[in-house]
């Protein structure tokens, strides 16, 4: 017997699947009103398994034929990394956790409807944030599960987006209000004194636009319409122009940011902008998980025509996090969005056409690198 951790990992055979398909296909009311819906539906039997896919579920997921994901359960279908367990789907320890598992089993126990969320990281990387829905459903005298599929991460991702930008936004413009008042009200202060205040005006009126400029980026490249500007720049320029951004942001207060000796200088063909977006955050991400005295180190260097910027700090990555770190929406700050790290891996792999990863441990701390091609 499979062993399992949670639900149990007995499975139908083959042919008894394709018979209750072939059964519930040559229905012609029931496959039309399936195939006419715009919801992604999957028809369960009580092993879990799928016995029937609608055309929506398979038209938004890339599935050219129902007979590929007959006899699979949901989380094998989006190749879930629970998944990959001799028992498949809901056997696995972290299957505890699962809106999916749970609202499946919940219906087959009960016979009534559930509906919970549940967020899956498949093979690839890629992670589905989804509302699912699971109810009874009898037909020619069996009972099956009727399973839908809503993909809610799109719009949670966007929801979040706008609250932190708004809050960022009000607490910079509050920040350059007081910084006016001083001036008006300081008249008659010293040089010096003019001076200072004049300099964080400056780096505070560039953070507001950066972060505009964060969230337009951010937003295009989660509904593909961004557009990508190739140029060609120096790479230490790049990394030097980032660098004086991150310096003045309140983050970077009492910590040292430290560009590595042995940096070395070439021209890049890429996009400029989307490069510096990258780096920042990699940067930031960095400096707001540094502690008072910390020392940030950035650098760069090219290995066979790809280029290789690394940012450092001496944190270490809790182990049950480190699976998790470019899942969209995770976050271990308290006041964090999660976009910053999925923001790095989306523009870099899609838009840059490079690779982002990390190295964490007790004794040398994190890196973080992003590779991408000199020449686009």
């Amino acid at each position: 017997m499979t062993e399992t951790h949670f639900a149990p990992a007995e499975r139908d055979d083959r042919n008894s699947i394709l018979e209750i398909y072939n059964i519930l296909s040559s229905e012609p009311i029931f496959k039309t009103l399936m195939d006419k819906v715009e919801q992604n539906i999957l028809i369960l039997n009580d092993k879990r398994q799928t016995v029937y896919v609608n055309r929506t579920l398979m038209n938004n997921y890339g599935i050219g034929d129902a007979q590929i994901v007959l006899g699979l359960r949901p989380g094998e279908i989006f190749q879930c990394t629970n998944a990959l367990t001799d028992g498949g789907c809901g056997t696995a320890v972290f299957c505890r956790e699962c809106g999916a598992v749970n609202a499946i089993l919940e219906t087959q126990l009960k016979g009534e409807e559930r509906i919970e969320e549940c967020v899956i990281t498949s093979a690839d990387g890629e992670t589905y944030e989804l509302s699912v829905s699971s109810k009874p459903f009898e037909f020619r005298g069996m009972r099956y599960t009727l399973f839908s599929i809503c993909d809610i991460g799109r719009q949670k991702r966007m929801n979040v987006l706008e609250q932190i930008f708004f809050h960022d936004i009000i607490n910079i413009a509050g920040g350059i209000h007081s910084m006016l008042q001083l001036i008006l009200e300081e008249k008659q202060a010293k040089e010096p004194e003019r001076e200072k205040l004049n300099r964080l005006l400056m780096a505070t009126s560039e953070q507001l636009i950066n972060e505009l400029c964060a969230h337009k980026t951010l937003k295009a490249a989660e509904t593909n319409e961004l557009l990508v500007s190739n140029s060609v720049f120096s790479s230490l320029d790049v990394l030097k122009e980032v660098v004086s951004v991150a310096e003045n942001m309140k983050c970077s207060f009492g910590k040292v940011i430290y560009c590595d000796a042995g940096n070395t200088d070439f021209q890049i063909n890429a996009d400029e902008s989307l490069l510096r977006r990258v780096l920042l955050n990699m940067l930031t991400n960095a400096i707001e998980a540094s502690s008072i005295g910390d020392k940030v180190t950035v650098s760069v260097c090219c290995k066979g025509g790809i280029a290789v910027f690394a940012v450092h700090n001496k944190q270490v990555i809790p182990l049950e996090h480190r699976h998790l770190i470019f899942r969209k929406s995770f976050t271990t700050k308290k006041r964090g969005s999660g976009l910053g790290t999925h923001s790095i891996k989306l523009l870099t792999e899609r838009y840059l056409h490079g690779r982002v990863d990390f190295h964490t441990d007790e004794e040398n701390g994190t890196v973080f690198r992003v590779h991408i091609p000199i020449i686009l």
